[in-house]
């Protein structure tokens, strides 16, 4: 038996010999981690700042324009350029619905807008929903969210709230960048998620030096009427998306002298378009895609760009998935790691639209449907007997300009208001969607792709079109004046 034991022991230490040769040999290869090394990082949760503008369109940033032709060039967008150029540049993200309160409301919840139950401007979502502050917390985050809210109820989005939104003209930033700062640098041994939820460039504006832009020498989107009284909203309004650019300077300074910044996930997004003509409340490319930008030192390759397209529901299940892996169910919204880690260059084939009008301030029963593919986009009224309608068209200053466009032979903003049942565009060659293609027999086949694949998204979504829009009222998160009962 002794014979027997010694003959073991003498294996094991040979065994335990080996294994110490392999590591000391490892170790000189110069190949073993090290803290600093991608290793720890997929370890550790990074912390997430997310930050969200406020009604600005996605070619409103100095990273789109440098790097895709045909776009305005007005922007000067320094700091978040620099984003752009140490992570990736998504040229195709989308919201689902361009108006505040059902934008943010996806985003945050990874459900389209009639799924969650805030399909409508100023809505709710459903009891039992749950959001980006719930899957977080369970991952043992800090969640915070600084700025604006437009989230309702309280409930189902139980952030901190750090900051109080500042539409005025006075003050650091628009969203409390005091009280931002102290929740950053709060708890360096757990990992936060936090939203900063910018003001800029909402209406009114009020903030950021006009005279960067000098109205004589801007670029007018080609979907606009060139006019005096035009160039001076675009000046007003590009002044705050300048604001905006320093804000999120203010925060890129925070984030190095807290020295986390090769350990948080950096996003800047545009939220839904502009309220210009055909951005705000339509299912235009100018209202329903975003500047998505996203950064993580050592994970992302730095200076990139794809053109997959992705959604806002998709933003939750991919921030799960990079910092923990997992990704909760029966969301709308799928996973985009793989786009970041470069093992993809696609991700969807289709994205959705749907625009509920019958509560958005001085606005009618309009309700709207999209779908775009790569190429083909189809847009769907489904009440188009009736007039589009909102805070902007019913102003004696739209009324001018639509007097001045049939003086000029003109019908711009007259088909703002009028529409067609079905709209039709060729994306590649007709971004700003300028040509309806709807009637000619050589886009039939397209057209119909497209018809079938809105229909299933609707009933898979539970989305009855008109019904839904006519009961919105009864979606109410609080006593928003401008909803009333159907008629």
């Amino acid at each position: 038996m002794n014979t027997i034991t010694n003959i073991i022991k003498v294996f094991i230490n040979a065994a335990l010999l080996l294994i110490l040769i392999s590591e000391v040999s490892y170790a000189m290869s110069g190949s073993v981690p090290t803290a600093s090394t991608s290793v720890l990082s997929k370890t550790t949760p990074p912390n997430i700042v997310l930050v969200l503008a406020d009604d600005m369109s996605w070619f409103d940033v100095g990273a789109y324009h440098q790097s895709i032709e045909n776009l305005p060039q007005n922007a000067i967008t320094p700091n978040i350029d620099k984003i752009a150029h140490e992570g990736m540049m998504f040229t195709h993200a989308f919201t689902a619905t361009a108006m505040c309160g059902p934008t943010r409301m996806q985003l945050y919840t990874g459900l389209y807008p009639v799924r969650n139950g805030a399909y409508g401007n100023h809505t709710r979502v459903d009891d039992g929903v749950k959001s980006a502050a719930h899957y977080f917390r369970d991952m043992g985050y800090r969640v915070g969210l600084s700025g604006k809210g437009h989230i309702f109820p309280g409930k189902a989005f139980p952030f901190q709230r750090v900051g109080k939104e500042n539409k005025g003209a006075e003050g650091e930033s628009s969203f409390g960048i005091e009280n931002t700062r102290q929740f950053m640098a709060k708890d360096s041994a757990q990992p936060f998620f936090l939203v900063v939820a910018s003001s800029n460039p909402h209406v009114p504006w009020n903030r950021g030096e006009k005279n960067q832009y000098p109205s004589d020498q801007l670029q007018v989107p080609v979907f606009l009427n060139d006019t005096k009284d035009l160039r001076k909203q675009l000046s007003q309004y590009l002044a705050e998306v300048s604001d905006l650019d320093r804000e999120v300077g203010l925060l890129e300074a925070e984030v190095e002298k807290l020295g986390i910044k090769n350990d948080t996930i950096f996003i800047f997004t545009s939220e839904q378009g502009s309220s210009l003509r055909y951005g705000k409340w339509t299912n235009y490319d100018s209202g329903l895609r975003t500047a998505f930008i996203i950064r993580w030192p050592n994970q992302i390759a730095a200076g990139t760009q794809t053109d997959a397209m992705i959604e806002y529901v998709d933003v939750v299940p991919t921030l799960t998935d990079l910092a923990k892996g997992t990704i909760p169910h029966n969301l709308d919204g799928k996973s985009f790691k793989a786009v970041l880690q470069g093992k993809a260059s696609a991700h969807k084939d289709f994205v959705y639209g749907i625009q509920t009008s019958m509560n958005i301030h001085e606005g009618a029963p309009y309700p709207i449907r999209s779908v775009r593919g790569k190429k083909y986009k189809l847009i769907h009224n489904l009440m188009p007997e009736g007039d589009f309608s909102n805070i902007v068209s019913n102003t004696s200053w739209f009324e001018t300009e639509l007097q001045t466009e049939k003086i000029l032979n003109k019908n711009n903003y007259a088909n703002y208001i009028k529409r067609p049942e079905y709209e039709l565009y060729d994306m590649a060659a007709d971004p700003f969607e300028k040509t309806n293609l709807i009637g000619k027999a050589e886009y039939n086949t397209e057209l119909s792709v497209l018809k079938n694949k809105l229909a299933a998204w609707m009933e898979r979504q539970g989305d009855s079109g008109i019904a839904i829009e006519l009961s919105v009222c009864e979606r109410k998160g609080f006593n928003h004046r401008g909803c009333k009962s159907s008629p």
